[in-house]
């Protein structure tokens, strides 16, 4: 009987034993069948993908009408805010991409790697008109990465991968498909153009983290998600990212193309008139004396199509060229007098000084810079600066802008002194308009104008 029992136990380990390995075996098997494409591109991906956080003590008068009647000793009260998105390490030395509206609030910049370990950081260069920005990590070794690929090759209905950090949660792995190419939004009062639409998840926090296809190569930015519906997000396509991203890291700041014309959008009787079947395109208004589409561009011209891709209107074709960096090649397709022929343009770049000019050509107003004696015996900061005269009949002259209104900001953008208030009608020229903030006396008011 005891060896009877001895046996059955003998045997039942014996039986227990193939089992465990046979489910060892199955496991293996399971978990390599289990490897899916995206999980192998979330694994290879997410040392590269940081968490961006920003952080800065901010001073709030408890009256807010104090600076009304200049109360400086009024009791102020502080606060810390923070915000939080996502980036994309692309460079082994620390250099991170992400979007400008993550750090736009300015202060500390920390970054949180996959292994928890945190990093503080400095912004290399932004370009807000474009929503991006890239940081540099102050690390002592050089950091895992991922570098950029390409984006000219998407297919709609293609999986993708967007990798961030949702409100907070680090490193969420979401998948979907490319749901449409070149779309133009308009968030945050601000109108991008050539956005890949995806229906993977983005939340905020995955503002700045990489879009990347089913190989794990980084397609794109994750940056906007249409508020109104479900599984609608929106990223930057890398090749459009790449060139900032090498005026950012080279320069500091994105040079901006002048090409040195102006165009409209055609209406249908236009289009009739030119021999076209659609009012697509746009029609060249003037062209700048000593520009660089001077003798090349007449007005009247129609451009049809830049580098190949088909022209929609007069916003199309801005974004469009200033994809081009000064000095590169830009192939537009023109009809002219019902003959279409190819102009190869190349720009200058769009400096502070050319960028006033085109304040006083386009608005109607010219800025003198307050001395810094002036500004001290006034007891004001310096590099003040003031509208010195306003073109009788101008856009400025209609608004109600006067000669020594102070101008305070550009696009909610405080500036002081030409070069800055340069740079930023530079940033401005793309969008087409600029906002400015006028001060004359107490009174504050904001104006918009057609650049």
């Amino acid at each position: 009987m005891r060896i009877h029992l001895v046996a059955v136990v003998v045997a039942f380990v014996a039986v227990l034993g193939t089992s465990a390995g046979a489910n060892a075996a199955s496991g293996d098997n399971a978990s390599s069948e289990r490897r899916t494409p995206v999980v192998a591109a979330a694994e290879r991906v997410s040392p590269a993908v940081v968490s961006v956080r920003t952080k800065m003590l901010v001073t709030v008068r408890s009256d807010p009408f104090a600076w009304f009647y200049r109360d400086l000793s009024e009791p102020r009260a502080r606060s810390v805010e923070t915000s939080q998105g996502s980036g994309v390490i692309i460079d082994s030395r620390g250099f991170v991409l992400t979007n400008y509206h993550v750090i736009a609030a300015g202060g500390d910049i920390e970054l949180e790697l996959v292994t928890g370990e945190v990093l503080d950081a400095d912004v290399v260069g932004s370009a807000p008109e474009h929503d991006l920005a890239v940081l540099r990590a102050r690390a002592k070794k050089k950091l895992p990465y991922l570098a950029m690929g390409k984006s000219d090759d998407l297919m709609i209905g293609e999986t993708v991968i967007a990798i961030g950090n949702p409100f907070g949660l680090s490193h969420t792995v979401t998948t979907g498909v490319i749901s449409a190419l070149h779309r133009t939004i308009t968030t945050g009062g601000r109108v991008y153009a050539d956005f890949i639409q995806t229906d993977a998840s983005i939340n905020p926090g995955n503002s700045g983290g990489p879009l990347l296809n089913i190989k794990g190569d980084l397609i794109g930015v994750n940056t906007a998600v249409y508020g109104h519906a479900q599984n609608i997000g929106f990223a930057i396509p890398i090749d459009k990212a790449r060139r900032i991203v090498t005026d950012l890291v080279r320069h500091g700041e994105v040079r901006r193309p002048y090409f040195g014309f102006d165009t409209q959008d055609l209406t249908p009787d236009l289009a009739t008139s030119f021999g076209l079947s659609r009012p697509t395109g746009a029609l060249v208004t003037t062209v700048v004396d000593g520009g660089p589409a001077a003798n090349k561009l007449e007005s009247g011209d129609v451009i049809l199509s830049v580098g190949g891709a088909r022209v929609e209107g007069r916003n199309d074709l801005r974004f469009k060229l200033g994809d081009y960096p000064p000095g590169a090649s830009a192939s537009l397709e023109v009809t002219r007098d019902k003959k279409r022929i190819h102009v190869v343009l190349r720009p200058i770049e769009l400096d502070p000084t050319a960028a006033l000019h085109l304040l006083r050509d386009k608005v109607g107003i010219t800025i003198v810079e307050l001395s810094a004696a002036e500004a001290s015996r006034n007891n004001l900061p310096a590099g003040i600066l003031l509208v010195e005269t306003v073109g009788g009949g101008s856009g400025a002259h209609r608004a109600g802008i006067r000669p020594a209104d102070w101008v305070r900001a550009v696009d909610s953008q405080k500036v002081f002194g030409r070069e800055q208030l340069g740079k930023a009608l530079a940033r401005a020229y793309w969008r087409g308009e600029v906002t400015l903030l006028v001060q004359r006396g107490r009174v504050w008011q904001q104006f918009a104008f057609e650049l």
